[in-house]
């Protein structure tokens, strides 16, 4: 690592590192403005404030289970009040409370009760007065046998509800038991207390079910906080802004852009500062679509355009990445305020970010398109149902229907708007890249008619550099494409070319070797102004430009020198520059190895050696340091190399041919057949 490239790491203000904070602060900035709107649009006609009157009666947007604290905390207040009072032992009268019980149970009660007692007792039949007190006697012996501590009010009643008295009588034997009790225990208030505490213990939350319109708060009813929980559940919003979910929103904001800088980076897919802002430029239209289409009903499928841009531009698993990362931040921003809708939400990103990686990078004609946008819109409908009866909601077909009628709508806008990243950003989709590979193309038409020889091996670079694409999971289409354009500029001189040549025919014999150099390399500089006049594509131009790298035409270079014309080398050096991406370097090598393989094919009239002719081309390009700024790594380069061998062998392989006609017997084998 060079001085510069430590300075730069030591430096946290690199250009790199400014344009990711330029980029994370639109991001806050887009997504905050969002969230802000939908607020004001929404949520300020349906907030409240907690323990306030309701400003509007609110009603349940869906139905869900929910603990009524109001109405459990009522219930375990009376249910305590059951336990009207714990009793405690004296021990040196519970004695005299045994003698008590033995005598009513032996009819003798007047010198033991209360005045009232004694007279609602006397006005009872004997017989029945004696049976009584025979229950209230060993009733009373009974709870002082199981309660030899303490015994409440309620232990009195247990018993006697096990008795064949009746309520009157009951009551009274209650009131002849409490007295003769109280003689012997006193009142213990902590003893109550903790017992009334664990009845409101045993005591089961009541658990309510909210359908769909039942009234959460009445207008003018105090909004208590557990009713609050209820309706910031249901989707409506606290009268104050809420900052805190902002600031928690902007910061996973930055995380998420910090990890994505990160996954590119590792990938060695770094994006130049125009893709940065042709991917923020989408990802800002699809939250803007995310929270239009979630305020008018389709909650989470204004993600569909997202999906459909980014993956006919980026590669699939980059793609993937930015869309659920994207969209689930678009939900959290968008007006979706109830758990349910952001569930939903996210389901239906999540169902359109999976929709696109299966079927999309796939595409390579519009009806294609057509059928993977059906496919990912019918995913995402099942998706949304299939969360709806898992939460058992009740599933409204006007509100079904609305949503796959936002489904379909923004699919059009997907397709609609896709041409824009194609004319402002350079972008290029599968469907841009098989129009330019079409024989019907104006400068392809051009090359076949003008330029055959030219058209042919065009033809045969990009079928080359397409297979080696394909063998390192490249943009195979984009090579296709730069193939068949790179030699374009040759339409202005087709004839100083030896694939247009006659056989016998050379205009460079009557030429000075430096006029014949000069003539050849300007066919880069043609083919960028005829790229420019038809309109290419950036990306297409950039095979233009790069196929030649800084190579030198070493033939006319010592033609020249061997007539002793005092040149310099330069003067036979294409202007470069060198390639810069895997993909251009991979158009430069299939060149160079299809013209060398098909000059000594047409000069031997025997298949070459393809093995040898493609190894000493390739180890040529890397003697002249032409892939030093290209990301490929040695194994790239003898996967290239096994590519290019494999596909040669099948252009200019040679078969033995037997005649139909025998000979003196004898079958004649032909060869070199083509």
């Amino acid at each position: 690592m060079n001085s510069g490239e430590d300075d730069r790491k030591g430096n946290f203000l690199t250009r790199s590192n400014l344009e990711l904070l330029a980029l994370l602060a639109v991001w806050v900035v887009v997504l905050s403005s969002i969230y802000s709107c939908g607020w004001w649009l929404r949520g300020k006609s349906n907030s409240f404030a907690v323990d306030e009157p309701a400003p509007r009666t609110f009603y349940a947007r869906y139905g869900m289970n929910y603990k009524d604290e109001d109405m459990a905390l009522w219930l375990k207040e009376q249910w305590s009040k059951r336990a009207f009072g714990v009793l405690l032992y004296e021990p040196e009268k519970a004695r005299e409370v045994a003698e008590k019980l033995e005598h009513l149970g032996n009819g003798y009660y007047s010198n033991m009760l209360d005045s009232k007692l004694v007279y609602l007792l006397d006005v009872l039949p004997e017989e029945k007065r004696n049976n009584l007190l025979k229950v209230i006697s060993l009733a009373g012996r009974r709870l002082l046998k199981s309660h030899p501590i303490s015994i409440s009010e309620e232990d009195i009643w247990s018993e006697l509800e096990a008795s064949h008295l009746d309520s009157s009588e009951r009551n009274v034997a209650y009131q002849v038991l409490l007295g003769i009790f109280k003689m012997a225990m006193q009142l213990d208030t902590r003893s109550v207390k903790a017992y009334r505490d664990y009845l409101k213990e045993q005591f089961e939350p009541v658990e309510k079910r909210l359908k769909v319109g039942d009234v959460i708060v009445w207008r003018g009813e105090i909004v208590t906080p557990e009713r609050a929980e209820i309706l910031v559940m249901q989707g409506y919003l606290p009268e104050k802004f809420p900052w805190k979910y902002v600031v928690s929103l902007a910061l996973m904001t930055i995380l998420w852009g910090m990890w994505i800088r990160w996954y590119l980076r590792r990938r060695g897919m770094l994006f130049n500062f125009k893709n940065e802002v042709m991917v923020t430029t989408a990802m800002a239209l699809g939250w803007v679509l995310l929270g239009v289409t979630t305020y008018l009903g389709g909650v989470g499928v204004g993600v569909l355009p997202l999906v459909i841009w980014l993956y006919l531009i980026l590669e699939p698993s980059v793609a993937f990445h930015l869309v659920l990362g994207a969209g689930i931040l678009g939900v959290l921003a968008s007006p979706a305020y109830s758990l349910m809708d952001l569930i939903l939400g996210f389901v239906t990103v999540s169902a359109s970010t999976c929709g696109g990686y299966l079927f999309i990078p796939k595409v390579r004609t519009r009806d294609k398109l057509f059928v993977a946008i059906c496919a990912i819109g019918v995913l995402v409908v099942l998706a949304v149902l299939i969360a709806m009866f898992g939460f058992s909601l009740q599933i409204n077909w006007e509100t079904v229907v609305i949503f796959v009628l936002w489904t379909v709508l923004s699919s059009v806008i997907g397709v609609v708007f896709l041409s824009l990243w194609e004319v402002l950003f350079g972008a290029m989709t599968p469907l841009k890249l098989v129009e330019l590979t079409h024989p019907s193309h104006v400068l392809l038409k051009r090359l076949q008619l003008e330029a055959p020889g030219t058209y042919h091996h065009s033809l045969m670079v990009g079928t080359l550099a397409e297979v080696a694409a394909e063998s390192l999971e490249l943009n195979s289409l984009l090579v296709k494409a730069g193939a068949y354009f790179h030699d374009v500029g040759k339409l202005r001189r087709p004839h100083f070319f030896v694939e247009n040549q006659r056989p016998g025919e050379n205009v460079h014999d009557e030429l000075a070797p430096s006029m014949s150099a000069l003539v050849i390399i300007s066919h880069v500089r043609d083919g960028l102004e005829l790229a420019r006049e038809y309109k290419l594509p950036l990306k297409i131009r950039d095979f233009i430009r790069e196929h030649h790298g800084t190579t030198c035409l070493q033939y006319f270079y010592k033609k020249a020198k061997m007539a002793g014309d005092y040149v310099s080398v330069s003067q036979f050096c294409y202007p470069g520059p060198k390639p810069k991406s895997a993909e251009t370097a991979i158009v430069m090598l299939a060149d160079s190895v299809e013209a060398a393989v098909r000059a000594v094919w047409q000069e031997a009239g025997v298949a070459p050696d393809i093995e040898g002719i493609v190894c000493d081309v390739i180890e040529t390009k890397i003697k002249e340091s032409q892939l030093d700024e290209t990301p490929l790594t040695l194994r790239d380069i003898s996967v290239i190399k096994e590519s290019f061998i494999k596909s040669l062998r099948h252009m200019y392989h040679s078969r033995k041919v037997t005649s139909l006609e025998p000979e003196d017997g004898k079958l004649e084998e032909g060869q070199n057949g083509k």
